[in-house]
């Protein structure tokens, strides 16, 4: 019944990004079991990712039930239904990954067990909500790495008059750096009701905007924009829609100036954080709070509030990579001993278009990557979901993991069975047998780990994890394993990525049978500096060149005490900065494509490698900056680019058997598109008639003239009959060309001045090439039969009067 009314129609138009109520109190089902759709109207969600999206809610929920699991609020999407987790996402397979997960933690309390769950896959619970139930002070913040232009946590976004997200970076000028979280609420202790309490739009009174055009006065307009706090006061600026009367200014989260109360806007509060990625999702749950709509009335709370923080990059580095920041805080009375972090997940995976696929899933756990993962091997497009244990305060070989895989009615909700999952008491082996992909079913995943001694009042426990998407689980571009090894990888670099690298101004010059290639090191292709002035402070194995080598000398930081992050780093006291400069060289692709956009990455090939040889990467052959490619074909397209490459880097990762393997990550390299470059090897134009040619002569109809094999019709997935072509080449610049038929019946004509005007238009910069393709077709629009057939081509001067005329003839063979 749960897919049924999954399968429903979706709501037709939302915000990716949004905050909405649950809706109507009203009945569904799921699993069979009955729940009530929760009425707060302070619920939201949010999707996160770009390779991989996955739906979150600030309840610290995963998946399609994340965002409500009600029939009435299926979240966006082409699929005709809800998608929870998608990967590869903006494909039109629609394979579902997710339906529900959440983190759990259990422990002692004077020696007796307790858990609070974010979800529970046997009755949907949801232990702990916001500490906030108010929609308009409640959110799920969001930031984005090196957008200091905006600030998306309003509604439109507004712009921001100075940079408060740089990472490392003293924003603020306090001498301290990321102090201020981004959550709306004074961190760092600075706010002062007397000069701060200037309401969200972060202008005092003497500033603001009238809204009926009356310019401020504190006498007779105090308050021009209504945003004032003031419960004696009516609001003259937000009429009721219904009645029109003016209602109190009594509500503290709506009317934000001299409320009392920091506000986010205001100066002083989320001033001084620290964005990582390019999409930062950030909400804070608890099981403190009143939670009778979602929570049975018999679960004792712990005290325990969750900061979840959640990042998604945009390039290939992070493919299928959602790494999360859990931290959880004691914030009740009592001491928690022998802790256990669990994730209880029902991953369905496959499209949904297929009946009953999330019955075709097996499980199964990689010990070496800390990584649990459900895959469908039954149905095509199917892609493996994977949790990933990253980072604890605890080295990960020292730690017990607990992986089981277990079906609908093995789970328990009572706190005491539960932890004895979580601390792995309950079963014969902590970690369970993998699934079969030949035995498939409709399973679960529970993964935990611990224990963590203590939690006192006001101690916080820090978990990373990451939900890893991947095409294959073992082989093949982006599989599980890989994907899984990445992630880690980007852990141990604290979230800092590599240094992007960019593609050097690339410019192909095209002669007979070669086309010359020159590109420039010491220019990007999109403006500004070239690849060999990257400097990454995070790359280890750049940082252990000696000082006074090419890679470490003059690092790119402003010196130490300045405040400044002008150039993204703080100088140590002696003039230093970890890491150095990356770039190792070009490569140079060519792809043979006849479409007109650029080709997909696996239709490139690498024709040369270049690389500094001052250094025990790569092959030391040096680093040049001109490429002549010969040996082409006329009448063909090509496609060519120049991508930068730095040095790899180091990392280290605990084995669970005790020891640290030290991986090396493939140096970082730019997008082979950022300066694709396109070139057609034209036939070249005659001086005169005389010169002229049909091909191909014979045209068989019997033989195949597409991309595949030589030909200009196009590939051959996309081939049909309206796509045959023969081309007349050697034209002369300005010239008219006539068909006929043997008996001298005109069957088109073909004007190659138009022909040329019209190709010059969409490329200004083309010159005259002397070709012209013609579909086989009269200009009654009838397919030409078998035969031989004549042609004509008078040569032009610039007024239109003909200088010479050639005959010839090509034949049509059907």
């Amino acid at each position: 019944m749960r897919r049924t009314i999954l399968h429903m129609l979706m709501v037709t138009v939302m915000l990716t990004w949004s905050s909405m109520g649950k809706g109507p109190d009203k009945s569904k089902v799921i699993r069979g079991l009955q729940k009530t759709a929760d009425p707060r109207s302070w619920s939201k969600k949010a999707l996160q990712g770009f390779s991989i999206k996955l739906w979150l809610n600030n309840q610290a929920a995963m998946g399609i039930l994340a965002y409500g699991g009600d029939a009435s609020e299926l979240p966006p999407g082409d699929c005709s239904t809800g998608i929870g987790c998608e990967y590869p996402a903006g494909t039109t397979s629609c394979v579902e990954h997710l339906y529900g997960a959440g983190p759990c933690i259990g422990g002692k309390i004077n020696g007796t067990r307790f858990v609070s769950e974010t979800y529970n896959s046997e009755d949907a619970r949801e232990e702990f909500v916001p500490p906030l139930k108010d929609t308009l002070r409640q959110k799920i913040w969001r930031t984005i790495a090196g957008d200091v232009t905006w600030d998306y946590n309003f509604d439109p976004p507004r712009m921001l008059e100075k940079a408060v997200n740089r990472r490392d970076c003293d924003d603020d000028g306090d001498s301290r750096v990321d102090e201020d979280e981004l959550d709306g609420v004074d961190n760092d202790g600075d706010w002062n009701a007397l000069t701060d309490d200037v309401g969200a739009d972060g202008l005092p009174d003497q500033l603001e905007l009238s809204c009926d055009g009356k310019a401020y006065d504190a006498a007779t307009n105090p308050d021009p924009a209504g945003d004032n706090y003031d419960p004696t006061k009516r609001d003259k600026c937000h009429p009721d829609p219904n009645t029109g009367g003016l209602p109190a200014k009594n509500d503290k989260n709506k009317y934000t100036e001299k409320n009392g109360l920091p506000d986010h806007g205001e100066p002083h509060v989320d001033e001084d954080f620290a964005a990582l990625s390019d999409n930062d999702l950030y909400l804070s749950v608890a099981d403190t709070v009143d939670n009778s709509t979602v929570a049975p009335s018999g679960h004792i709370r712990m005290g325990i509030q969750v900061i979840q923080k959640s990042y998604a990059w945009r390039g290939s580095f992070a493919e299928g990579l959602l790494p999360m920041d859990y931290y959880f805080i004691n914030v009740g009375k009592n001491t928690i001993t022998d802790v256990y972090i669990g994730f209880i997940a029902d991953f369905d995976v496959g499209p949904v278009d297929i009946n009953s696929y999330w019955t075709h899933d097996y499980t199964c756990y990689m010990p070496d990557l800390y990584t649990a993962y459900v895959h469908n091997a039954q149905d095509r497009g199917s892609t493996p979901l994977g949790l990933t244990v990253l980072g604890t305060p605890k080295p990960l070989d020292q730690l017990r993991f607990i992986y089981q895989p277990f079906s609908a009615g093995d789970f328990s909700t009572r706190d005491s069975i539960v932890y004895g999952w979580l601390n792995g008491e309950n079963f014969p082996s902590d970690i369970g047998t993998c699934g079969s992909p030949e035995l498939p079913s409709d399973v679960r995943l529970f993964y935990s780990f611990g224990p963590f001694d203590s939690l006192k009042k006001g101690d916080t426990l820090k978990i990373s994890m990451a939900v890893v998407g991947a095409e294959g689980v073992e082989s093949g571009v982006h599989n599980l394993r890989d994907n899984a090894q990445q992630a880690l990888k980007l852990f141990k670099r604290g979230y800092k990525t590599t240094a992007r690298l960019p593609s050097p101004k690339l410019v192909a010059e095209p002669g007979f049978k070669k086309v010359t290639l020159r590109w420039y090191p010491s220019q990007a292709q999109g403006g500004g500096s070239g690849p060999a002035t990257v400097w990454d402070d995070s790359n280890r194995i750049a940082g252990s060149f000696p000082p006074d080598h090419w890679r470490r000398i003059n690092p790119p930081c402003d010196p130490p005490g300045t405040g400044s992050c002008a150039q993204g780093h703080a100088c140590t006291s002696e003039g230093v900065l970890p890491g150095g400069r990356i770039h190792e060289g070009f490569r140079l692709y060519r792809a043979e494509d006849p479409n007109n956009t650029t080709p997909n990455d696996k239709n490139w090939t690498l024709l040369k490698e270049f690389d500094y040889s001052d250094d025990s990467f790569n092959y030391n052959v040096g680093v040049d900056s001109v490429f002549v490619d010969t040996n082409l074909v006329r009448g063909k397209r090509y496609w060519y680019a120049v991508t930068s490459f730095g040095i790899p880097d180091l990392s280290f990762l605990q084995r669970p058997e005790g020891g640290v393997d030290s991986l090396l990550a493939p140096g970082v390299e730019s997008p082979i598109s950022e300066n694709a470059t396109r070139v057609d090897l034209y036939f070249s134009a005659a001086e005169s008639a005389g010169e002229v040619l049909a091909v191909p002569n014979p045209y068989r109809v019997d033989a195949d003239y597409t991309f595949e094999n030589g030909g200009w019709e196009g590939r051959s997935g996309a081939w049909n009959e309206n796509k045959r072509l023969i081309k007349f080449i050697h034209l002369p610049k300005r010239c008219r060309i006539r068909i006929f038929t043997l008996v001298g019946d005109e069957i088109a004509a073909l004007d190659y001045d138009a022909y040329q005007q019209a190709a010059e238009e969409k490329n200004p910069q083309l010159e005259n090439k002397g070709e012209l393709e013609w579909n086989l077709v009269s200009e009654s629009n009838r397919a030409l039969a078998s035969g031989v057939y004549i042609f004509t081509v008078d040569a032009l001067d610039a007024g239109g009067g003909k200088t010479g005329s050639q005959i010839g003839k090509f034949v049509l063979i059907r």
